[in-house]
């Protein structure tokens, strides 16, 4: 019973105490005064019945029954008798007074009246000729005590009804304040640190109200300091201090999970090196050369910006590192000429009297060495540094791919769309605690005539040519389509990675609405996610995106976490279901103390928040092992298996796995 039910039949009982004290007492003193008006009117009457009989002859019998009978039939009197000194007794007795019962049985068994018969001496001068007694009858008194007790009755429940509605609103203004706490406690649960301006002027609601503020300030001053603990933490370890981009340890690192997991990739690598940048530092200064730096890293940033999977670091001094996902040796020229150009005509413009050179390698395999592939770009970078001006030279070592231009990439792409050519493969999730599958990650190919393409290399062009939105809601309609055919066992999400254009499509978030409310079962077994380097782009569609998949029960997760520039602050701020550590930081793990720290205070901060964390990619037994002790929820990568082909190979790998 809430506190309100409590307060609302408390004071309803006390009313209906109060007024049952009322009406008794009514009923009491009406009892009272009708019980001394019976008991004055039978005296009346038989002292006026008496002076009447006074006037008869003793022996005449029948003047004396027409004067008790003048008196019997008004019928307010029960009895009426004559008893003479001397002869028969005449008397007159009436059971009812009224035609109808003049109020219900029990309550005329529950109110009684004490009636006293009234005496009057019938006298002729001197001489006594008789006794007259008369009683009369209650019945009127009932009917009147009843209908005013009736009257009463319907008074008091309108003043009840009017208390109880008063208190309801007395009730409602006094619990406002309670309302808005659990509202506010509500919200911290959703991560939504609210602060009521509006202080109740009661002092105890006041002084909950401003403990509650209290509390709020302080939960998201604790957020806000593991934050940026966690934020300076990631800085320190992988990022260079002047330009803002990753350091070469966390180039290198990030460069290594691509080309070492057995995984397809596809991209360019790319080394671009300033000249004479000793020189520059003493004609003008240092400070004018950390705000040149500063200002490239700020334009190499504001380039990957449309490229969400790609990163760029400062390896040294002067030498900058970029990679870039694209589909083929083509495309990875076009982009170096690209990145090029924009140098040349903004932050490297010959007005700055600097030159740079560019080295880029493509790489497309299952599995590259990086120190091959630094070398490869170091020495396409030699052969562009042969030339005394600004140049970009791609490493002319690679063939055999297959390549296409970009009219036959979106031919291919459509075609492939329209003859629904995706395939799915996959990749389970496991839960650190019990074992159990808590996911299932899902990849996509596409098979095109008698080829088998990885995301990784035709994914850049579905993003070039504008085709992210209809190939995500292709995916996720697949998935949808096998989970109909294929019940999903309980409690086990499929998570689909959809793009930042996507999330910018409002056509997209129609077509989601439309598909999960055809399959509103099926709704709580999707989970999509986006990845944290888009973020920055994105953040306000993707808000509204996720109050809508949170009506229709589909989860919501960051992938990549660790990888984007954002603050962490934006776990507060977007209603998120679960992150995943990138897979960069997992590789290694057991050999990197400051990485499983970073780790840590991820976990500290999501758990803090309700949120899952999940980590990807790790192959080696001993990173699985330090992963677990960092407090992630589960985990994924080759180490467990390798990506499953269909949903039915997927439910059998569950069930002998658990």
């Amino acid at each position: 019973m809430t506190l309100r039910q409590q307060f609302s039949l408390l004071t309803g009982l006390l009313v209906v105490i109060l007024l049952s004290g009322s009406l008794l007492l009514t009923v009491s003193n009406g009892r009272d005064y009708f019980q001394q008006q019976l008991n004055a009117r039978a005296y009346d009457a038989a002292t006026s019945l008496a002076l009447s009989m006074s006037q008869v002859a003793a022996d005449d019998q029948v003047q004396l029954s027409r004067l008790i009978d003048v008196l019997f039939d008004r019928g307010f009197f029960a009895g009426i008798e004559l008893e003479p000194v001397s002869g028969d007794r005449l008397y007159r007795r009436s059971r009812e007074a009224l035609a109808s019962r003049p109020a219900p049985a029990w309550f005329m068994k529950a109110v009684t009246f004490d009636l006293t018969p009234a005496e009057a001496d019938v006298t002729r001068g001197w001489q006594r000729l008789g006794t007259v007694r008369v009683i009369s009858h209650p019945d009127f008194a009932y009917r009147d005590l009843w209908s005013m007790v009736r009257g009463e009755l319907v008074w008091y429940g309108w003043v009840l009804v009017a208390a109880l509605v008063l208190l309801q609103i007395l009730l409602g203004w006094l619990f406002r304040p309670l309302a808005r706490v659990e509202q506010q406690a509500l919200a911290i649960c959703e991560k939504d640190w609210q602060v009521q301006d509006n202080i109740p002027r009661a002092r105890e609601l006041r002084r909950m109200v401003l403990a509650m503020n209290k509390m709020v300030t302080k939960l998201q001053s604790i957020f806000s300091e593991q934050s940026a603990m966690t934020e300076q933490l990631r800085s320190e370890s992988f990022s260079d201090p002047v330009t803002g981009l990753l350091n070469r340890r966390g180039f290198d690192e990030r460069l290594d999970h691509i080309l070492r997991r057995e995984e397809e990739h596809s991209g360019v690598l790319m080394l671009l090196q300033l000249q004479d940048l000793a020189a520059v530092n003493q004609q003008q200064g240092r400070q004018a050369v950390d705000e040149l730096l500063n200002m490239l890293g700020g334009e190499l940033q504001l380039m990957l910006k449309d490229y969400p999977s790609g990163f760029c670091g400062r390896r040294s001094g002067s030498d900058f590192a970029l990679y870039l996902p694209c589909a083929d040796r083509r495309q990875a020229e076009e982009l170096q000429q690209q990145v090029h150009s924009q140098l040349l005509t903004s932050v490297l413009s010959q007005r700055q009297g600097l030159t740079f050179h560019m080295g880029a390698v493509f790489l497309q395999d299952m599995r590259d060495d990086p120190a091959q592939a630094l070398s490869c770009a170091d020495a396409a970078l030699r052969q562009a540094q042969r030339h005394p001006e600004s140049s970009a030279m791609m490493y002319a070592g690679q063939d055999g791919h297959q390549e296409w231009t970009a009219g036959e990439w979106r031919r291919l792409l459509q075609e492939a769309l329209a003859a629904d050519a995706l395939q799915l493969q996959f990749l389970p999730v496991i839960s650190n605690r019990s074992g159990r599958i808590l996911q299932f990650e899902v990849f996509s190919r596409l098979q095109w005539q008698g080829e088998v393409l990885s995301a990784a290399r035709f994914w850049p062009m579905v993003e070039q040519h504008q085709l992210a939105a209809r190939y995500d809601a292709s995916i996720v309609a697949k998935v949808v389509r096998m989970l109909v055919q294929n019940p999903p066992q309980a409690e086990v999400r499929y998570c689909i990675n959809i793009s930042p254009a996507s999330v910018l499509d409002e056509d997209f978030h129609l077509r989601l609405q439309g598909l999960f409310s055809e399959c509103p079962e099926l709704a709580a077994h999707i989970a999509l996610e986006v990845p944290e380097p888009a973020l920055a782009g994105v953040e306000p569609a993707l808000a509204r995106l996720a109050l809508k998949l949170r009506e229709l029960n589909v989860a919501l997760g960051i992938d990549q976490v660790g990888t984007g520039s954002m603050a962490f602050a934006y776990l507060q701020r977007l209603p998120l279901d679960y992150i995943r550590i990138d897979g960069s930081f997992n590789r290694g793990l057991h050999s990197a103390q400051d990485r499983r720290f970073f780790i840590r205070s991820m976990v500290q901060i999501a758990h803090n928040l309700d949120l899952q964390v999940l980590g990807e990619g790790v192959e080696e037994q001993d990173d699985v092992a330090a992963l677990k002790h960092t407090g992630v929820d589960g985990m994924s990568g080759y180490f467990f298996t390798r990506p499953l082909v269909s949903l039915n190979e997927a439910h059998q790998w569950r069930a002998s796995s658990e």
